[in-house]
């Protein structure tokens, strides 16, 4: 239940409007591309783990009434879902660029954070991120 929770939490806190704006939403998607630019390797793996769960996530909330209308309904919950489609588009093309493949990686997820945002120092360790 407590996954459930986070899910939750994670769509109420980051999630755009129904009705944002075309502009707007580009503007996400420039932002989060120049992210993706400025992550270390180890970083975009973390990223397409976090990615990968939060698309599930939003399949689970998109398939429990309560969870979807808790979200803010269906087209919400579809208006996310499309944004982080775009979202995992640019990460996989940043990953090609570098060569990397994505692959499943047995260390925590931060369902909150984003890799560039991670601040438990455990779990950067096990993901390789800023290990000196």
């Amino acid at each position: 239940m407590s996954h459930l929770r986070e899910i939750m939490q994670r769509l109420n806190a980051k999630a755009p409007s129904p009705a944002t704006p075309p502009a707007q939403l580009e503007g996400h998607l420039r932002a989060y591309e120049r992210q993706l630019q400025d992550c270390s390797d180890s970083m975009l793996h973390y990223e397409w783990v976090w990615l990968e769960e939060h698309l599930q996530g939003l399949d689970l909330c998109a398939s429990k009434p309560e969870m979807r209308a808790a979200a803010g309904g269906a087209a919400h919950v579809a208006v996310l879902r499309q944004e982080s489609e775009r979202f995992i588009s640019l990460l996989h093309a940043e990953m090609e660029r570098r060569e990397l493949q994505p692959a499943r990686h047995r260390a925590a997820v931060v369902p909150t954070e984003h890799a560039w945002e991670l601040t438990n120092p455990a779990i950067r360790q096990a993901w390789g991120i800023d290990v000196s």
